[in-house]
C-alpha cells in the first residue's frame, strides 16, 4: 500500500488537481456503460498496451493511434469499480480510480502524439511508463479484488 500512496502523491503533485477532477462516481457516469466487467475491461486495456508495444517496434502509426484510443476511450464496466475491493478497501481504492485514470490518459495521449510526430523513441519511453503505472496498480490492487474467473 504503502507503493501506491507514494506514486500517486508523485503523480498529483506533477499534476495538481484542478475544480473539475471527478470523484470515483462522476469518472464512472460520464463513461459509456459497457456489458462486461471490470476484470473484462482490464484485459481490453492489456491488449491496447500490447498492440502499443507491436505498433512502437513495428513503427505503425495506426496500430498505436488504434490501441492509445482503446484506452482512452474505454467504457465503464456493467457494475461499479469498487465493487471488485472488500468495503473496508472501497474508500480507497475510489481514491485510486480518478488518479489512475488521468495517468492512463496522460500516457495514451503521450504515446499517441509521438506517434503521430514519428518520435517513436518518445513513443515507447511513453509506453514504458504506462506501462510501469499498469504494473504499480495491479502489484497493489489485483491481489485485494479477489477476482474470481467465473465471477469478475
Amino acid at each position: 500500500m504503502k507503493h501506491i500512496i507514494i506514486f500517486l502523491l508523485a503523480a498529483v503533485a506533477a499534476h495538481p488537481l484542478s475544480a473539475q477532477e471527478k470523484t470515483a462516481e462522476e469518472l464512472v457516469s460520464s463513461k459509456r456503460k459497457a456489458d462486461m466487467s471490470y476484470r473484462q475491461l482490464m484485459e481490453i486495456m492489456g491488449t491496447a498496451s500490447g498492440m502499443i508495444a507491436e505498433g512502437i517496434a513495428r513503427e505503425n502509426k495506426e496500430m498505436v493511434k488504434a490501441a492509445a484510443d482503446l484506452i482512452l476511450d474505454h467504457p465503464a464496466p456493467n457494475h461499479k469499480p469498487w465493487e471488485i475491493v472488500a468495503p473496508e478497501e472501497r474508500a480507497e481504492f475510489k481514491k485510486a480510480l480518478p488518479a489512475y485514470d488521468r495517468i492512463l490518459d496522460r500516457g495514451a495521449g503521450q504515446i499517441r502524439q509521438a506517434a503521430e510526430n514519428s518520435e517513436w523513441i518518445k513513443a515507447n519511453k511513453a509506453a514504458a511508463e504506462l506501462m510501469n503505472s499498469c504494473i504499480t496498480c495491479h502489484a497493489s490492487w489485483k491481489a485485494k479484488a479477489g477476482w474470481k474467473p467465473e465471477s469478475r
